[in-house]
């Protein structure tokens, strides 16, 4: 499927920003045992909880930008973990999310790298001081 976990997590935040459930489910592993854990909520485990979380949060439309930061990879072979910060912006709006700290897991099987797990919590602190946000608009439903 991708060559690299790299290439599969490119496509994860591209499916994700363009707000395409059909490319989000493609990076994931058709396996039972994937996780999903969007920030405060719950464990979903399984192909049927972790599509019906991304047609929720990407029902509504709203288009997304992410400046991801700080990556960092530990690779075990069959299986690397991707640490990084999500910066979530609503392009035409004034609207930035507070930082996001995503762990990413993709392990690599007969068809190439796919995701295992995604867990996304609300950062403390930015890793980098963001640049300055303007101020203004009211943010949208939900973006994650």
């Amino acid at each position: 499927m991708f060559e690299t976990s790299e290439a599969a997590e490119a496509a994860f935040y591209a499916a994700f920003a363009r707000g395409r459930l059909d490319e989000m489910m493609r990076v994931w592993a058709p396996a039972t045992d994937i996780v999903c854990i969007h920030p405060g909520g719950p464990r979903l485990c399984g192909v049927d909880e972790v599509r019906q979380s991304w047609r929720h949060i990407l029902a509504d439309s709203t288009p997304r930008a992410f400046d991801l930061r700080g990556l960092q990879v530990l690779d075990s072979g069959d299986q690397r973990i991707h640490l990084l910060e999500e910066n979530i912006r609503v392009p035409g709006t004034t609207f930035t999310a507070p930082p996001v700290l995503a762990t990413n897991v993709y392990r690599r099987d007969a068809e190439g790298w796919r995701m295992v797990l995604h867990h996304a919590s609300v950062a403390p602190a930015a890793l980098r001081p963001p640049r300055a946000a303007p101020t203004g608009a009211a943010p949208p439903r939900r973006l994650h």
